[in-house]
């Protein structure tokens, strides 16, 4: 084997000397440059650690907010809600309130009218009556041919239509001509 290794220009002092430089050159390395490396890898690992911890943290604190966020967004969403809804019934209210008071200006414009329509009737009534009488004076007086008393004829007149219904009067002067009228008066007064 000796030969062997000297055949192939193998030199034992060499390889030992290389194997001694080899150990204090990793010695070396190992005190100066790899400890600085594996010093700055552990600050790196420990850097990436740090970063993924903080995303974990902000991840956590953002899921937080967003929760919070959500809440108060349903908060205002149902506060929005009841201030429509109270809005709504407030404008229901008022649209009731305004339908009544319209009815009630309604209710009163229709009384008033009613009221002023019985008004009119009641002094056309009265209107008609003195025109009965006093053609029922007139023509009593032209039957006779003679001048007569027009207070006596007046409160004789008054007492006959006084006697008869005024609805029914009325009912019959409007499908009655005032002729028929006034005859039916005026032979009354005079028999």
């Amino acid at each position: 084997m000796n030969e062997i290794i000297h055949a192939l220009g193998i030199d034992w002092r060499l390889i030992i000397t290389q194997i001694l430089g080899f150990l204090l050159l990793l010695f070396f390395l190992n005190k100066v440059v790899f400890t600085k490396v594996f010093a700055f890898l552990d600050q790196r690992q420990a850097d990436i650690k740090g970063t993924y911890d903080q995303l974990d943290a902000d991840r956590a604190a953002m899921d937080r907010l967003r929760g919070e966020y959500e809440q108060r967004l349903a908060g205002i969403e149902a506060e929005a809600r009841e201030k429509i809804q109270a809005a709504v019934k407030e404008a229901q209210t008022l649209r009731d309130n305004l339908v009544a008071d319209a009815h009630q200006q309604a209710d009163a414009i229709l009384e008033k009218g009613r009221s002023d329509s019985e008004r009119e009737r009641q002094k056309a009534f009265l209107e008609m009556r003195q025109q009965i009488v006093t053609l029922a004076i007139t023509a009593a007086g032209k039957v006779i041919g003679e001048s007569l008393d027009p207070a006596r004829h007046t409160a004789l007149v008054d007492g006959f239509i006084g006697s008869v219904n005024a609805g029914a009067v009325i009912e019959s002067g409007r499908g009655v001509s005032g002729n028929s009228v006034g005859d039916g008066a005026g032979t009354g007064t005079i028999a």
